[in-house]
């Protein structure tokens, strides 16, 4: 027979206490979920919004508490959306969702939204949301929109919506006195229908526009060099998601530079996308 080693009363309740330690703390982990991966970024109860594309993705997040809120975006930034093909990721995303956030006319997302009511479309009024007054505008509508759908949050969102004013106002008038300060107010410029709106708020002179890419014809071409050798147009402007190479014909006859500008915030920000397009038309006429 083995004989039990001899274990005073105090080494016994050491060895309770221990046990009892150790049970507690298994129990915690169970409680806590741990399985032996990492937890996810963020709150595991935040709330998840989906948007159309990374111009509302931007604005809603700015606008959210990011403690409460997840936001996604379905669209890639330089995607065109009339040739965009939904994903199951995609509906996946938009079946959880609390809210999807929209603009009218995208038409992938009212092929795979669900139809519960728990959507926002968003009027863009043919204006283009990259152009910072247009933003500005963005940032109020949902805000307003965001506080109602989301009540109890609506303080914080007016909150960041001020702030986030600020710093995109403030951002626009530096980019224009960098323009202005390279000699390039008023200069004109042929460019995509889409990137237009921009341009003219740059301070640029757009004197002839043009569409989509498969939509160019060899007369288009003939048009627009016409057009801007009269107008000593320095550069010719294509918008990355209709057609990055749309006007590369035309700055051919012309000897002038081309330059492709994004039309949806990359994964940098709405500010910082505005810098590099702006950065992008100084370092060609620099060349």
């Amino acid at each position: 027979m083995v004989r039990q080693p001899f274990m005073s009363k105090h080494h016994a309740m050491a060895r309770e206490a221990v046990l009892i330690t150790i049970a507690a703390m298994v129990l915690v982990c169970i409680l806590s979920g741990c399985t032996g991966r990492p937890q996810d970024a963020g709150p595991s109860d935040a709330r998840t919004v989906v948007a159309s594309d990374t111009i509302l993705s931007d604005i809603i997040s700015s606008l959210l508490p990011p403690d409460r809120y997840r936001v996604e975006a379905i669209l890639p930034p330089g995607q065109c959306p009339g040739h965009y093909d939904v994903k199951l990721t995609d509906i996946e995303k938009m079946k959880k969702a609390v809210l999807i956030v929209s603009f009218r006319g995208m038409s992938f997302m009212s092929k795979a939204a669900p139809d519960d009511g728990g959507q926002l479309v968003v009027d863009p009024e043919g204006r283009n949301w990259m152009t910072p007054d247009t933003y500005v505008q963005g940032l109020e509508l949902l805000a307003a929109k965001l506080s109602e759908r989301f009540p109890a949050d609506r303080v914080e969102i007016d909150r960041r919506k001020q702030q986030a004013v600020r710093l995109v106002k403030k951002g626009a008038e530096a980019l224009v006195r960098k323009v202005t300060g390279a000699g390039l107010s008023g200069r004109p410029v042929i460019a995509s229908s889409m990137q237009k709106e921009p341009l003219e708020w740059m301070g640029f002179q757009v004197v002839a526009e043009y569409g989509r890419q498969e939509g160019m014809s060899a007369r288009d071409v003939v048009r627009l060099a016409e057009v801007g050798k009269g107008r000593k147009a320095i550069m010719v402007v294509d918008n990355l998601q209709s057609g990055p190479d749309a006007g590369k014909g035309v700055s051919e006859t012309l000897k002038v530079p081309h330059v492709v500008l994004t039309n949806f915030p990359s994964e940098r920000g709405y500010l910082a996308t505005l810098e590099e397009n702006v950065d992008a038309l100084l370092s060609a006429v620099r060349k």
